[in-house]
């Protein structure tokens, strides 16, 4: 299952709910029958989605059996997983923010840490890195930061060691 967006707020009276996708286009989003909402604490739960539309820029959902703000108000801060097929699909040189979870920063051979989480930043992905003396540090993934990714190695490359210090 890949996170694909983020549930944030409900939105007016009939238990709609406001949707952060995880990239700018959400065109899959309305193709969707059912997703798996996964909570902060990990618990997960299949849900049928009733509707989607867009709102100006916002996309909102409405899922089954969450009919007023209360009961929408429960999902605020869930993450939307899909199946790797119903997924935004990918352009070349993109890769998916759960398939970067795992990997190693690499610098020049050397392992400098481990990619622990990817958060939606305000101008990029933040890569969140657990480095090898135990600190913790938000690497934005972009391209003067960040290099070649090897998914098959599990490895990317980190241009600027310092942004760990």
């Amino acid at each position: 299952m890949l996170y694909t967006a983020t549930v944030q707020s409900t939105f007016g009276i009939g238990g709609e709910v406001k949707i952060l996708p995880n990239n700018e286009d959400c065109s899959h989003l309305k193709k969707l029958k059912q997703v798996v909402l996964q909570s902060k604490d990990g618990s997960e739960r299949t849900l049928t989605i009733e509707k989607f539309r867009m709102q100006g820029t916002q996309a909102l959902m409405k899922f089954a059996g969450y009919d007023t703000p209360e009961d929408a108000r429960a999902l605020a801060g869930c993450r939307l997983m899909v199946e790797r097929s119903k997924a935004a699909p990918l352009k070349k040189g993109e890769y998916y923010a759960s398939d970067l979870i795992g990997c190693a920063l690499v610098h020049e051979g050397e392992k400098l840490g481990v990619v622990e989480n990817a958060l939606e930043g305000s101008q990029a992905v933040l890569l969140d890195v657990a480095a090898l003396d135990g600190k913790k540090y938000l690497v934005p993934y972009l391209e003067q930061f960040i290099g070649a990714v090897n998914l098959a190695e599990q490895t990317i490359e980190l241009k600027t060691p310092w942004i760990l210090a």
